[in-house]
């Protein structure tokens, strides 16, 4: 029973640490979209340090975000 267990675990680990390492392989590889996505994410950082903490300066470098995002074609159409 214990050499069963310790196979079992052996094989849990593994598939781990296969899907750990496939899972960092896809996110080393950025596509047209991500880099759209990552520019947007800046200019969104941006705009939000350049607020100084008002509300309404946020809410649009936010909705300036959200139709950067839109035109990258990564959100569903509304």
């Amino acid at each position: 029973m214990n050499r069963l267990k310790k196979h079992l675990v052996m094989l849990v680990v593994l598939l781990a640490l296969i899907s750990f390492a496939s899972f960092l392989a896809a996110q080393g590889r950025p596509g047209p979209h991500n880099q759209c996505a990552n520019l947007c994410w800046q200019a969104y950082l941006n705009a939000v340090a350049d607020c100084h903490g008002d509300g309404e300066c946020m809410a649009a470098a936010r909705a300036a975000a959200v139709a950067c995002i839109g035109d990258c074609g990564l959100l569903p159409p509304r």
